[in-house]
Parts: C-alpha cells; structure tokens; sequence
C-alpha cells in the first residue's frame, strides 16, 4: 500500500512538475479622442514589475514604483520612457505626450497622459513598443474612440505600427 501511495505521490509531482507557469506580458493602452475637450487622452496599463524592470535596466536604479520609498522624480522617469516607446501623429503631425500622473490598481500601474488636439482626428499613427525592449512576447492592446469609431489593434514585438483613418 506504502508504495502505491509513493509512486502516484512520484507521479503527481512529476505531472505538476511538467506544467511551468509563464508570465504573461500584455500592455493595455486606451486613447479617446474628445473633440469637446479639444484633447486625446491616453491610459496606459503595465504591470508595475515590468515597469520597475524595465527603469532599472535603462537607468541602473530602482524606482519603487507606487511604494513609500518611490524616488522623487519617477514620474519623470516613466513619463520619458512613455514617449520614447509610445509615439503619436495626429493627421501627420508628431505629437507630443503630456504625463498627468499614474496611479495603483493592485499590481497595476495607470498611467494617465493627454495630447492637445483642437483640429479633428483625420488620421492617426501610432508606433508602441511599450516593454518590448526587455520582453519579446510583450503584446499592448490598444482600444480607439476616435470619432465615435470604437477599434482595438494589437502591437507586438515585430507589428509596432498602425497607420488609421477617419472621417
């Protein structure tokens, strides 16, 4: 009995041992156009460790993202790494990312950006390459209201680009 107990103990662990978690490494982006407003706005949803991971290998430090010890100009930090990765052409027009802040939602960071944008969204490119630069299976979804036109594009490590138009 001691030793059919051992054996489908053995087998158990040899099964569990078979399957690996594996992180899954996903961005979500949503970019509203409010033509009232005369703004896009921007959210971002990144796991905080991979933020964390990515500041400390293009920085050499730790950040402590959404902790007592954060550093004092993380916001600065992260909002730099934002519009490197996170590039936005309104009718052809390079815009620029203003950062309002971020916040925590469990091991969520949201960051929250805006461009100003008084003319009508005709067109709109976007290159996101938000943490591909550390994970190559990172995807980043990005869900559009632009117009009243709902969209979700998916970027990847090798699909950085959508080029879209409107009326």
């Amino acid at each position: 009995m001691n030793k059919i107990k051992l054996s489908l103990l053995i087998l158990l662990f040899a099964l569990f041992s078979a399957f690996t978690f594996h992180k899954f490494y996903v961005g979500v982006f949503t970019i509203d156009y409010f033509k009232e407003k005369k703004a896009v706005q921007i959210t971002a949803r990144l796991f905080i460790d991979d933020l964390e991971k990515v500041l400390y290998k293009k920085h050499n430090k730790h950040f402590y993202l959404t902790t007592k010890d954060e550093i004092s100009d993380a916001n600065t930090f992260i909002a730099n790494y934002l519009s490197e990765k996170l590039k936005i052409k309104i009718n052809n027009k390079v815009q620029t990312l203003q950062f309002l802040s971020k916040e925590q939602e469990d091991n969520i960071v949201i960051c929250y950006l805006k461009i100003p944008c008084k003319d009508n969204v005709k067109t709109l490119d976007i290159f996101n390459n938000v943490l591909s630069d550390i994970f190559d299976e990172q995807q980043n979804l990005v869900h559009l209201n632009i117009n009243g036109n709902k969209k979700t594009i998916l970027f990847t490590n090798t699909e950085t680009n959508q080029k879209l138009k409107y009326k």
